[in-house]
């Protein structure tokens, strides 16, 4: 038989252990979370990035256009501009799938993390509780 000090240091350190594995838990999915809100963050970064180019390119364009005596906006000008256009927003199409993809991703990864300290702690208390039982007296 153990004496009342040894089971309540065993008590207390399997909760002690249990409740920093929950916390753990916890912080990877806030974790997860801040790293998810920065990839979303940074593909619309990377979307007014791509306007902005696009503007300075057709900005470009119509002052290139304009200095030949060409209209910009017209014929083989405008044919480029317009496949500029449907390229950038195939790219920002692209990204924006792929930045879903990794949030969501980077999301699920914290959540089972959390599901794993949690396992653990479950399984940190059982153990103690069998240590526990088998100093008791029956």
């Amino acid at each position: 038989m153990a004496d009342p000090v040894t089971l309540s240091l065993i008590a207390a350190s399997s909760l002690l252990s249990a409740g920093s594995q929950v916390q753990a838990g916890k912080q990877a999915v806030k974790e997860a979370e801040i790293t998810a809100q920065t990839q979303e963050l940074g593909a619309s970064q990377r979307e007014v990035d791509r306007k902005e180019r696009l503007a300075t390119a057709m900005a470009t364009a119509n002052a290139n256009a304009g200095a030949s005596g060409i209209a910009a906006f017209e014929g083989s000008p405008l044919t480029i501009l317009q496949q500029s256009i449907e390229a950038e927003q195939t790219a920002t199409e692209r990204d924006a799938f792929n930045t879903r993809i990794g949030a969501l991703t980077t999301r699920a990864r914290g959540k089972s993390a959390q599901q794993q300290a949690n396992l653990g702690a479950f399984t940190s208390l059982l153990s103690s509780g069998a240590d526990i039982a088998q100093l008791t007296p029956a």
